[in-house]
């Protein structure tokens, strides 16, 4: 049965990560930062302070609980398990595509994020916002939002926690000895006690756990380059080399490696496929471009500097090999990718405590990515019962939600990983057409609100956001003047 699954995954995967996908996360990539004048570079040190950026309400959560939940979903299973994979089916040179991919996705997550601050309503108290949510009032396509909804829903509910689950319990397999189905049950008990409290219990164990452990994890790859400095000028022209397909050693050909670059980034990111646009829409902000361009530092921590610390970690210990014949002098030969590769790195330096570290990092990594699925998932089925008549049920899939999803994580923590990381990549992909459909009709208003945005700030003001001043149908006019009623009441009496 699985192997039929996995035959028809593969063929499946083929098409939807094709040609395609790198024409459309690249090229819309190049195209929103070349339109946003390169804000990410331009705004850099502004985009990092929104991360901080205080204030929550009954209704929404502050921005850096918001940006740590999105980071929750970002930084996980792919800034591990996935850098090891794409270096050994790309080769090297697959770390510089990721990386460049990053820089300019981030130009897409700030649209996505933007649209579902825009777009965002109020549901029994609490915000509510995303991708089906921009179709409908956006566009007013509430057919496709409702596809956009079932689909999403059973992408992060049902097969985008395949390739998390699994890479825990193997990781604890190959570190301790224990069970595969011990480490299911816990991470399943773990997500239930989480996701039970709502947002604002899942936030704030985010809030948490995403700083410790994206700094520690840094420590480490500093120790590494440290130790390995002499090695790093040889790291760097292997990696340009290897990308565009000049180094014989690795292999790999170009196609290979931007193909796997792209395919790994955009995973790890997110960006385009609508996951962070649930828990961006949730927060408590005066103007939707603060929130997009908190997302889009999220963006760069997460591909550009996580990522790279892993792939940092693999080539300077040259614990790695690749599918077109290289084997590294670190690690043994015929060893495929995955997790075993940044394993044997960490070994280098903590001897043998570097096999549980990884291990640790991957539960920390991929138990909160978990619990940003769930809210996403949550999200998308309540957006089709959003009715006041329709609280009730709205209460009974939650409730259900909170039960069902703990059971098919444990289930996904015991099956065999190629299927895992193939389902996994399925959903990824097709979510990310679908929502990268609504993201590119609705970027112009975008662009309004970037100008806007830039405007007050020039103005030395703190941009807030007033749809007497530029709005569009479809827009809570009422909401957005609820939010900064003393804002908007102060610029009138000047």
């Amino acid at each position: 049965m699985l192997n039929v699954l996995n035959s028809f995954v593969n063929w499946a995967n083929g098409y939807i990560w094709g040609v395609g996908m790198l024409v459309l996360i690249a090229g819309t990539g190049i195209y929103f930062t070349v339109r946003l004048g390169f804000f990410q570079f331009v705004r850099f040190r502004d985009m990092w302070s929104r991360i901080i950026e205080k204030g929550d309400s009954a209704s929404g959560i502050s921005s850096f609980a918001s940006f740590c939940t999105t980071m929750a979903m970002r930084i996980g299973t792919g800034n591990i398990a996935g850098v090891a994979v794409a270096i050994y089916m790309g080769g090297p040179g697959a770390m510089f595509w990721m990386i460049l991919i990053g820089m300019t996705n981030s130009a897409v997550c700030f649209a996505e994020c933007t649209l579902g601050q825009l777009y965002k309503i109020r549901v029994d108290g609490a915000y509510r916002g995303g991708g089906a949510y921009c179709a409908e009032r956006g566009l007013g396509w509430k057919a496709y939002g409702t596809f956009m909804a079932v689909v999403f829903g059973v992408a992060c509910a049902v097969f985008m926690p395949a390739a998390a689950t699994y890479t825990i319990s193997d990781a604890f397999r190959e570190a301790t000895g224990v069970p595969m189905a011990v480490t299911s049950a816990i991470i399943a008990i773990l997500l239930f006690i989480t996701v039970f409290g709502g947002i604002k219990r899942i936030s704030s164990v985010a809030s948490m756990i995403v700083p410790f452990m994206t700094v520690v994890y840094m420590a480490v790859t500093i120790i590494v380059v440290v130790l390995n400095i002499t090695k790093v000028p040889a790291l760097i022209s292997n990696v340009v080399t290897s990308a565009f397909g000049l180094n014989a050693v690795f292999g790999a050909s170009i196609g290979t490696a931007i193909q796997q670059g792209v395919k790994r980034g955009t995973f790890s990111s997110a960006s385009g496929m609508g996951e962070s646009t649930p828990t961006a829409a949730a927060a408590e902000t005066s103007h939707p471009v603060k929130q997009g361009l908190s997302n889009a530092a999220g963006v760069w921590l997460d591909t550009v500097i996580v990522c790279s610390c892993s792939g940092l970690l693999i080539l300077l210990t040259d614990t790695f090999n690749t599918a077109s014949g290289y084997n590294g002098s670190g690690i043994a030969a015929g060893v495929t990718g995955g997790v075993v590769f940044v394993q044997a790195a960490a070994s280098t330096v903590l001897g043998g405590l570097g096999n549980i570290f990884i291990a640790v990092m991957l539960l920390l990594f991929s138990f909160t990515c978990l619990i940003s699925y769930y809210y996403e998932a949550e999200t998308a089925a309540l957006y089709l019962f959003q009715k006041p008549e329709q609280q009730k049920i709205r209460k009974a899939i939650t409730k259900s939600m909170q039960f069902g999803m703990p059971v098919l994580v444990f289930c996904w923590g015991i099956i065999e990983s190629g299927t895992a990381w193939n389902l996994s990549d399925l959903a990824l992909g097709t979510t990310t057409w679908v929502n990268m459909l609504i993201v590119i009709l609705l970027f112009p208003k975008c662009i309004a609100l970037y100008k806007d945005y830039v405007e007050q700030m020039k103005a030395g003001r703190d941009p807030y956001y007033d749809p007497d001043k530029l709005s569009w149908k479809g827009v809570d006019v009422e909401l957005w003047k609820e939010i900064n009623a003393k804002r908007i009441q102060e610029s009138k009496s000047l």
